[in-house]
C-alpha cells in the first residue's frame, strides 16, 4: 500500500510520465499475481 502511495504522490508531484506509471503499474499487477499463485500453490 505504501508502495502504490509512494508512486501516486511521485507521479502527482510532478508532470506524470504516463509511460514509467504504466510499467510500475503493470509490475504490481504482476507482482501481485504471481505472489497469489506462489501463495496459492503453497497451499495445495
Amino acid at each position: 500500500m505504501k508502495l502504490i502511495l509512494f508512486i501516486y504522490l511521485k507521479t502527482t508531484t510532478m508532470k506524470p510520465n504516463w509511460k514509467k506509471v504504466l510499467t510500475y503499474l503493470i509490475r504490481l499487477v504482476e507482482l501481485l499475481i504471481t505472489g497469489a499463485a506462489g501463495g496459492a500453490m503453497m497451499n495445495v
